[in-house]
């Protein structure tokens, strides 16, 4: 006798993000985490072509839950598709929301109209403990009981915030297991930059590349890789993969370290794991992030990730790699802690490579969306349910501490 087919459960994904990033990087790696576990994924851009809200209505109507790929204009939409189609809306917050406010210079009325759209939300995840604390901080003292009866406002959020971390996966990939987690060869980033200009003075087995992958925008402060750059000695190069605003100013700032070939900006190019594996280390010195994937991927493609110690960086590189964390967020202390995380021993960088890649496994993170999702759609609702409140009987996805 045939076993009863599962009930097919549907997702609308709203969007806002065209081009190449992180968050695009996370969204595809969920569309196929939950295809694979039989969910139907539809995706509808609320910016590009700008679809009518009857074509939107009529969308929201046709999945069991809504999901707002960031906390700004799919977030809107979420929630107020969530009301006029009754279904449930979950707001994914990627950034640290309070930093992100205070960099735009947000006035106040903005503030507290975030306030209200996320408070009408069901669901909210953040992708990193540190994205959760500034969210916080944004939305002011509530409590964390079920039944919101401590809150001033009558709203708990300990049942309608959760942490699901980004995974670290190669890029190009949605999945990674331990056995092909293992730091680049000597050989292979020799042969890769083989091809690049030699630093004057210095012998081609001896250049130690070092690299960055994100946008020329000021929160990820790329400026002051060329300050850590003129640091350190000659043999080591910087290759910049990225555009932005700030693509002008790096190549006048940096310009004398063109010439000599120790800096190289790349462009906006697309990332493999021949990318991360051409140099020997992956440096970030953000002002803020909420949990980079630029760094997971290097992780995953066993290159180690050496930080400015941001919160976010912390709470990646911490438990096994915390020296890869700058003292500070000097140049100097950026290009010492570059120079000790190189020196450490084959043995100690591949034990803190694995071990932190293994702490951001895809498998959880596929399975933690999975079963937050499935509270919300565990069957097709009858027109007398709450829309905005889960099966709070069905089991919770796992958050790690």
């Amino acid at each position: 006798m045939p076993l009863p087919m599962r009930p097919t459960r549907r997702v609308l994904l709203l969007t806002e993000e065209t081009g190449v990033g992180g968050v695009q990087t996370t969204l595809s790696l969920l569309t196929s985490a939950l295809a694979a576990r039989g969910w139907q994924v539809a995706r509808l851009s609320v910016r590009q072509g700008r679809p009518s809200l009857w074509a939107c209505w009529r969308a929201a109507r046709q999945a069991q839950v809504l999901l707002a790929s960031n906390n700004f204009w799919p977030a809107y939409w979420a929630v107020a598709l969530g009301w006029l189609s009754a279904r449930p809306s979950v707001v994914w917050v990627h950034g640290p929301l309070s930093e992100v406010l205070q960099q735009a210079g947000a006035p106040p009325g903005k503030t507290r109209w975030l306030q209200t759209v996320y408070r009408l939300a069901s669901q909210v995840v953040c992708a990193s403990q540190t994205s959760e604390a500034s969210f916080r901080r944004v939305m002011g003292p509530v409590c964390d009981g079920r039944d919101g009866r401590d809150a001033p406002d009558g709203l708990g959020w300990g049942q309608a915030m959760c942490v699901i971390r980004n995974p670290a996966v190669m890029p190009g990939t949605v999945s990674v297991s331990d056995s092909s987690v293992t730091s680049g060869s000597p050989g292979n980033a020799a042969h890769d930059t083989a091809c690049q200009p030699i630093p004057q003075g210095v012998a081609p087995q001896d250049v130690i590349p070092l690299g960055f992958v994100g946008r020329l925008s000021p929160e990820k402060q790329p400026l002051q890789l060329i300050a850590m750059l003129q640091q350190l000695p000659a043999r080591y190069q910087l290759h910049v993969v990225g555009d932005g605003e700030l693509m002008g100013e790096m190549q006048s700032a940096g310009q004398a370290l063109i010439a000599q070939g120790r800096l190289h900006l790349h462009g906006q190019q697309t990332v493999s794991v021949q990318t991360y594996r051409a140099w020997r280390a992956t440096v970030l010195c953000s002002l803020y992030e909420g949990y980079p994937m630029t760094a997971l991927e290097s992780l995953a493609c066993g290159v180690p990730c050496v930080s400015t110690p941001i919160p976010a960086m912390q709470e990646m590189l911490g438990p096994h790699a915390p020296g890869w964390l700058a003292q500070d967020a000097s140049a100097q202390a950026l290009a010492d802690a570059v120079q000790a995380a190189l020196a450490q021993a084959p043995e100690a960088l591949q034990t803190a490579l694995q071990a932190t890649v293994a702490a951001h496994g895809f498998n959880h993170f596929s399975q933690a969306w999975d079963q937050l999702l499935s509270r919300f759609a565990p069957c097709e609702r009858g027109p007398g349910a709450d829309p905005h409140h889960a099966d709070h009987n069905a089991k919770e996805p796992e958050v790690k501490p």
